[in-house]
């Protein structure tokens, strides 16, 4: 695999905390006047998870500070994959069933404007981008490139969210909730640093949502504190609060069933807490 895979993103982590340290004083100043930059265009790496209906979860990454990271976005897509002359959704779903023990598929897209996927009140810049499939995590080492010249389409935009330095983390555990048809997955809500990146699959009880529904990427809550030691993990069973986004009415109560784990980082989103000792609240809750 070429090393411009890994190095594109990763340079930001390693360039955006060094100029974090040199420079703490008056960040958070210029993050209030810099909360909406012509973002340029860039390497947004994304995981893969869904057979019949394709999700993209951007990984995020914390920087600095400031927040102006390329990176700093939350993003859930439904896309398609299309490619002349083959098809590589079935070949991405076909590779994923001849191969259950790996977790992890990525996605390498062309360098992009990532808020050019969303527009709020009109239609986005962006609906479609080149990219290829991996089997494994591109930016590490065992990866395979499955599939090349792929187009992906954008069909939703279940989730798109701007990191806000301000932001407070919320106390207790809290997912996106989103899928089509039986396939039901959570993604952490990601706040600020430190936080942890984590998709998993999950059964529900007694309920059933209909795609609209999961495609507005419904937020949940459970009462479980929110740090890495009290995230759900496969087999566990927890009642979550369920609230569709903009609805008024009373969240549902619901259990859930956690499934696969997907994916779960916590390294990139630590920044700045790289650049000072970790409290012992963070120690206790996982965040080393």
């Amino acid at each position: 695999m070429s090393k411009s895979y890994q190095a594109g993103r990763r340079e930001f982590l390693k360039h955006g905390s060094l100029a974090a340290a040199a420079g703490l004083l008056g960040l958070k100043a210029r993050a209030e006047t810099r909360r909406h930059p012509d973002d340029e265009p860039n390497q947004h790496n994304m995981l893969i998870v869904g057979r019949e209906a394709v999700f993209l979860s951007h990984l995020p990454m914390f920087t600095a500070p400031d927040f102006v990271s390329p990176h700093r976005y939350q993003v859930i897509l439904e896309a398609a994959f299309t490619k002349t002359g083959a098809d590589p959704r079935a070949v991405y779903a076909e590779d994923r069933r001849r191969n259950p023990a790996v977790k992890i598929y990525t996605l390498n897209p062309d360098d992009f404007v990532l808020p050019h996927l969303h527009a709020a009140g009109g239609p986005a810049l962006l609906g479609s981008f080149g990219a290829r499939i991996f089997r494994g995590h591109l930016e590490k080492p065992g990866n395979r490139v499955i599939a090349e010249g792929v187009t992906v389409g954008v069909k939703r935009v279940v989730h798109f969210r701007e990191f806000d330095p301000a932001a407070a983390s919320p106390a207790k555990l809290e997912y996106i909730l989103f899928g089509k048809g039986g396939e039901v997955f959570l993604a952490h809500f990601i706040t600020r640093p430190p936080d942890f990146d984590q998709v998993l699959s999950v059964g529900v009880a007694g309920r059933s949502f209909t795609d609209e529904e999961l495609g507005r990427g419904m937020r949940v809550t459970f009462e479980r504190p929110n740090t890495i030691a009290q995230r759900l993990l496969g087999g566990q069973e927890a009642v979550g609060e369920v609230r569709s986004a903009g609805a008024t009415a009373a969240p549902l109560k619901v259990r859930f069933k956690a499934g696969t784990e997907f994916y779960f980082e916590e390294g990139e989103l630590r920044v700045p807490a790289l650049l000072r000792p970790s409290t012992a609240a963070e120690r206790k809750a996982g965040f080393n």
